[in-house]
């Protein structure tokens, strides 16, 4: 028991005080959906992809969910500004701010940042895929098309699992 108490104690000190990246699919209340896209307030810093950034984000895992960096014209075709992000619920993927919730899903797409910078987005500071932009301090959206959202297939461990199960459940009948 001492072993297990020194162990726990020792990885405590361990911690760093960088955010560890949430995985798995965005949680659906960390996004909106609008004119047929979701869209994720994704970081509260610029995406890092054309300039430098005080943190980029991260696409690796959640590039396989179909998230990208917005572009400039999707963003002004959909009309995109802070209030889009404006939601009627409050949950840890929320930001309170003045009053209202703000989705955020910053945990999924950066290893330093969980937060939004609401008054960024309000003063319309945001960074895009296209437009190489020296402010380092400006939020990045991603989106991906809400119609073509890919959803997980079982893995083969599950699938033999399965049918190990029916098999079982077969034999059982037989007997029977």
């Amino acid at each position: 028991m001492k072993k297990i108490g020194l162990l726990l104690l020792c990885s405590l000190m361990n911690l760093t005080a960088n955010a560890t990246l949430m995985t798995g699919e965005v949680a659906e209340d960390a996004f909106v959906t609008v004119g047929g896209y979701d869209l994720a307030w994704a970081s509260p810093c610029s995406d890092g992809l054309l300039e430098s950034s005080c943190s980029n984000i991260d696409l690796t895992e959640q590039s396989g969910y179909g998230w990208k960096v917005i572009t400039s014209s999707l963003f002004s075709s959909l009309g995109i500004n802070a209030s889009t992000f404006i939601v009627d619920y409050s949950s840890s993927n929320t930001k309170f701010y003045n009053g209202k919730n703000y989705a955020k899903a910053a945990g999924w797409f950066s290893n330093d940042y969980s937060h939004i910078d609401v008054n960024d987005g309000i003063a319309g500071l945001w960074s895009f895929a296209d437009i190489a932009d020296s402010q380092y301090w400006a939020e990045t959206i991603v989106y991906r098309d809400s119609s073509s959202v890919n959803i997980p297939e079982p893995t083969p461990f599950t699938l033999l699992a399965l049918g190990l199960v029916t098999l079982g459940i077969s034999r059982r009948k037989l007997k029977a």
